[in-house]
């Protein structure tokens, strides 16, 4: 069954480890996102882990080869569970990734997952209108180019990639059934009532609609973050996630 991703989008540990231990019950899986990182570095991957909670690394990483491998390698030697890097990085630095993730990893029986980012799920046509081409040419629309690097990464070998939900379902058709998608951008019904469907997402789809798309991993944050009883807004979304699965169909295998 696809599975709930808190995102602990908080700037300090305790505030994030009070979440966690209010909805580890709920869910195992807890993302560590760039904004808890900086302000407390590898200290919430452990704690996390001493906690058995599942950790989704997503730092996104996109440098030079070299660079990239030595921090896949860091971050797998921690004991994260997932982890993103940018597809728009190339075939050499997504390989460079996956070595690294092999050489830091204590056990490596069962190597990290490495997702590799599409397009933010921030961002649309008018977003990318800048590349438009001199001649007036539409920019490219961002469920297009997430098909172009979703294919590419998982032919130089990332285990899934994190999309929109709303490209999950063309994205398993191109690639394979095996392919896992990683979706953000998950908001309930009621949030389009709510300050919060104000957000910076711009591609976004319920939780429902996400499985039935073909999303394995679901990431949600403010939805239940910011709700007065984070462990009902969580257990609310599970529950839809579960009897949408109930009525989901396979994914063929289409290489």
């Amino acid at each position: 069954m696809p599975e709930l991703i808190v995102a602990l989008d908080t700037p300090d540990l305790n505030s994030a480890l009070h979440l966690v231990d209010r909805l580890r019950g709920h869910t195992r899986w807890f993302k560590v996102g760039l904004e808890l990182f900086s302000a407390v570095g590898p200290r919430i991957v452990e704690n996390l882990r001493s906690r058995d909670c599942d950790v989704f690394l997503d730092l996104k990483y996109l440098d030079i080869p070299n660079t990239v491998q030595a921090a896949a390698r860091v971050a797998s030697g921690l004991g994260v569970n997932m982890l993103t890097i940018h597809l728009s990085g190339g075939r050499r630095m997504v390989q460079a990734a996956l070595e690294g993730v092999r050489q830091g990893n204590p056990h490596p029986s069962r190597n990290p997952l490495v997702v590799g980012v599409t397009m933010l799920t921030s961002l649309n046509q008018e977003d990318l209108s800048w590349m438009a081409k001199p001649t007036g040419n539409p920019a490219h629309d961002p469920g297009d180019l997430a098909l172009v690097l979703a294919e590419h990464g998982r032919r130089w070998g990332v285990d899934g990639v994190v999309c929109s939900a709303q490209e999950a379902a063309r994205i398993k058709s191109i690639t394979d059934a095996a392919c896992i998608c990683v979706t953000p951008g998950i908001r309930m019904p009621s949030d389009r009532q709510l300050e919060i469907a104000k957000d910076d997402q711009s591609r976004t789809l319920t939780p429902a609609e996400a499985v039935a798309a073909g999303s394995d991993y679901l990431v949600v944050g403010r939805p239940i973050t910011k709700a007065s009883d984070p462990a009902r807004a969580a257990e609310s979304i599970l529950q839809s996630v579960a009897a949408a699965n109930a009525r989901r169909h396979p994914w063929p295998n289409v290489p």
